[in-house]
C-alpha cells in the first residue's frame, strides 16, 4: 500500500482474510491511533472484536516522520501528589483498551523500517502477539527501549537504532542482531538466547 500523499493509515484492523500489509512511503502520517485497528471506545463492534485476525506479516517502511503508535485511545488518569506543596495533579496516560479485544492473534513478523521519529511501540504489540516469531527494526532513531516482547520466539534485529539504550524481558528469543546501535548499553532477560551477531 503506497500511502504518500495520505495523513492517516485507513481502518483496515477489520479486512477479516488479510495476511499481509505493508505500508510504504507514507511521509504524512505522524500518528498511527485507533482508527487504524478500526475499533473505537464505546463502539459496540468492539464487543469480542479481534483486530487483524489473519494477519501473518506487518511491515512500515519509509515513514519518516511517524512519531506515535497506539491500538485505542489514551485516557488520562490524575493521581494528586500529596508531597507537593501546589497540589498539582500527576497526569499519566496510558492506553484504554476495550474489554474482549484482541490484537493481530496469528501475526508472525514485524517490520519497522526508516521510521527514525518514532519514540515507542504500543505495549499491546508485546501482550497480543502469541505467534511472533520475528520482530526487525531498522532507522528508529528516537527508539529508547525494547521490552516486554514475552512471545516473541526467534529472531529480534535492530539495525541504525541510534537512540536506543535498552533491550529488556524478551526470555524466548533465540537469535539477537545487532548493528550500529551506539547508544545501547543495557541487555537483560534473553534468557534463551542462542546466537548473537553484532
Amino acid at each position: 500500500m503506497n500511502v504518500r500523499s495520505c495523513v492517516h493509515v485507513p481502518p483496515i484492523g477489520q479486512l477479516p482474510n488479510l495476511k499481509y500489509l505493508r505500508v510504504d512511503g507514507a511521509h504524512a502520517v505522524t500518528k498511527v491511533g485507533p482508527e487504524f485497528v478500526g475499533c473505537k471506545k464505546g463502539d459496540p463492534v468492539c464487543n469480542e472484536f479481534v483486530a487483524f485476525p489473519k494477519l501473518e506479516w506487518l511491515i512500515f517502511e519509509d515513514m519518516p516522520n511517524w512519531e506515535e503508535w497506539s491500538f485505542f485511545e489514551e485516557v488520562e488518569e490524575f493521581a494528586v501528589d500529596e508531597g507537593r506543596e501546589d497540589g498539582a495533579a500527576e497526569i499519566r496516560k496510558e492506553d484504554a483498551q476495550p474489554a474482549r479485544v484482541r490484537l493481530l492473534p496469528s501475526l508472525l513478523e514485524l517490520q519497522l523500517h526508516g521510521c527514525p521519529k518514532l519514540r515507542d511501540l504500543p505495549q499491546q504489540l508485546g501482550k497480543d502477539t502469541p505467534c511472533l516469531k520475528e520482530l526487525s527494526l531498522r532507522g528508529l532513531n528516537n527508539l529508547k527501549a525494547l521490552e516486554d516482547f514475552p512471545h516473541l520466539t526467534e529472531l529480534l534485529r535492530i539495525e541504525k537504532c541510534d537512540g536506543l539504550e535498552r533491550i529488556s524481558n524478551l526470555p524466548q528469543v533465540t537469535a539477537l542482531r545487532v548493528g550500529a546501535c551506539p547508544n545501547l548499553s543495557h541487555v537483560e532477560g534473553l534468557g534463551s538466547l542462542q546466537q548473537l551477531g553484532m
